[in-house]
């Protein structure tokens, strides 16, 4: 009887640990169309500093909790613990001090450290062992994945890498903390075969997911969704998963990325400069969302990375004159971004430029000149999404060794070994 009790308390404390894990990442996906309308709300009304009193509010109370339940522990190995708990404050203050882009962030890493502490809350009633953090920090980034995928979808929202990056570094602050606060002995050794299979498992997807990723360019999406019904709306979509290029560096004038090397941007602007360039020869440059409802990017990148540098060159020309008075550090950026960006094209697209009719003329070039500042590394903002760290094929190549890795793992650790037959 007392055996069954304790069992039904034991279903009981799992099912309420994974109800937890479910609340708290349904919280994050119901948010997720809500986010912009928040993040503007804030901002309008909130510094950022301030708001980023409440994620150390939390950590605050959550230290002063932790350091209680220490000074009470008997015979507790007090040193380690107070260790991870310093890691974990220092891995708060890093994150929110170098990490973080915008208010709205500092509240996704509430939500994920929060997360990560559930997490090990749900898997910890099945491993005891250390396998139990990395296993719960694969949980969070899977987690964090999702949310970007969602966003992904949706209209308005952006994919970013760097966003699943920082809700991974949240979730392992939590987990720094929940191994502060873990008394010695109930996280022990050996590690048990059944966890290096659910750690498995969960790396599995993970880099699955992470394949998918780094493979859905927005030629193939733009391929899917062609042919796919109910999948148009990710054609030309604003939002890209993993977009590779080549990142170039002129001497003469700075840094850029495109999506095609120098031999072929040549190539295009001496065979099809003209046509490109008379496409933008009358009126006005179209705004980005008009460009991208009218051109399917995918399908022609050479008229797209004309335009682009076209309309960062005559943006920055055309706002840099209300600096001028107030703000001359300003002022001084935009010439020389507008003057950087033309050297752009004059070098790399100068059939596209003439054809255009949108070249500057040399008193032009030299009203700007004089307000540049030359000595300053250039780097274009244009197309700084691209990938070029390694081409897509090295990115899945690492990807598919780390999964033969998880595999090699499972079998050598993961596997129940079998039972002698007798003879």
């Amino acid at each position: 009887m007392a055996g069954e009790l304790e069992n039904d308390g034991r279903q009981r404390g799992q099912t309420s640990a994974w109800l937890a894990v479910a609340a708290g990442v349904l919280l994050i996906f119901v948010t997720i169309p809500l986010a912009r309308s928040v993040q503007g709300f804030l901002d309008r009304r909130v510094r950022l500093d301030v708001y980023l009193g409440i994620p150390v509010g939390f950590g605050l109370v959550a230290l002063a909790f932790a350091l209680r339940r220490l000074a009470r522990a008997s015979g507790a190995r007090i040193g380690p613990r107070l260790g991870w708990l310093a890691g974990a404050a220092a891995g708060t203050v890093w994150v929110l001090r170098g990490q973080l882009q915008s208010s709205v962030e500092s509240i996704h890493f509430v939500e994920y450290a929060a997360l990560g502490v559930l997490f090990f809350r749900a898997w910890r009633r099945h491993a005891h062992d250390p396998l139990v953090y990395p296993l719960a920090l694969a949980s969070v980034t899977l987690v964090a994945w999702t949310d970007e995928f969602l966003q992904w979808l949706m209209p308005g929202r952006f994919w970013d890498f760097r966003d699943v990056r920082l809700n991974g570094l949240a979730g392992a602050v939590g987990l720094l903390f929940v191994a502060g606060m873990v008394s010695p002995g109930a996280i022990r050794m050996p590690i048990a075969r059944s966890s290096v299979r659910r750690l498995c498992a969960a790396v599995w997807a993970l880099l699955l997911a992470l394949g998918f990723a780094v493979s859905a360019t927005p030629a193939r999406v733009d391929a899917v969704a062609a042919r796919v019904p109910g999948l148009a709306f990710l054609r030309n979509n604003e939002s890209r998963l993993a977009e590779y290029g080549h990142r170039h560096a002129d001497p003469d004038i700075g840094t850029f990325r495109s999506r095609l090397d120098l031999a072929e941007l040549r190539r295009q602007d001496r065979s099809r400069g003209a046509e490109v360039g008379a496409a933008f020869a009358a009126g006005p440059l179209p705004d980005l969302r008009a460009y991208r409802r009218d051109h399917v990017i995918s399908a022609d990148p050479f008229r797209f990375e004309f335009y682009r540098h076209l309309l960062q060159r005559d943006h920055y020309a055309a706002a840099a004159g209300q600096y001028r008075p107030a703000d001359p550090e300003r002022f001084r950026h935009h010439c020389t971004v507008a003057a950087r960006e033309n050297q752009i094209l004059e070098k790399y697209f100068p059939q596209a430029l003439a054809a255009s009719g949108r070249a500057w003329d040399a008193a032009r070039r030299a009203q700007c000149a004089d307000s540049v500042d030359w000595g300053r590394p250039y780097f274009s903002e244009v197309q700084n999404h691209l990938i070029v760290s390694a081409p897509e094929l090295a990115w899945q190549g690492l990807l598919l060794a780390l999964l033969v890795g998880v595999g090699w793992s499972y079998v050598r650790w993961g596997r129940e070994p079998r039972a002698a037959v007798p003879d």
